[in-house]
């Protein structure tokens, strides 16, 4: 049975560790990058099967990390799910992270409950697009 991978890129390091305790013991694998450029050299050797971003990176912000994911030449790349967790809460911080192409967007602070139930939904829906 493969076991899904989750890429946390969150510079907050207690709540990627929040998020990467509970990840792993729904029985993900996870992997953590504290800013966007670290993300972009992580995809290739961890390649996630979804992504939770942060927007408010250091170095490469959350924005410009999911405009290169969604435009990657690389088909498996553009099609990696990016769920935005971030602070920015204004509607039209949401809207705008929807339009470049993240496929959910939950605000800070969140629920995790809510958040675990949120990546199986974007996992899932991913598989089903795949085949």
């Amino acid at each position: 049975m493969k076991r899904d991978k989750i890429l946390i890129v969150e510079d907050d390091l207690d709540l990627l560790n929040l998020i990467d305790i509970n990840l792993t013991r729904k029985g993900y694998m996870t992997a953590g990058s504290i800013d966007g450029f670290d993300a972009m050299k992580k995809i290739d050797d961890f390649k996630p099967d979804l992504i939770v971003l942060d927007l408010m990176l250091p170095e490469i912000d959350g924005w410009v990390f999911c405009r290169w994911v969604k435009d990657n030449e690389n088909e498996w790349v553009k099609h990696i799910p990016i769920l935005i967790l971030s602070a920015k809460s204004q509607p039209d911080d949401r809207a705008f992270g929807l339009f470049i192409g993240a496929d959910d967007y939950m605000t800070k602070p969140f629920n995790v409950k809510e958040l675990m139930i949120r990546i199986e939904r974007l996992l899932k829906r991913n598989v089903v697009t795949q085949t």
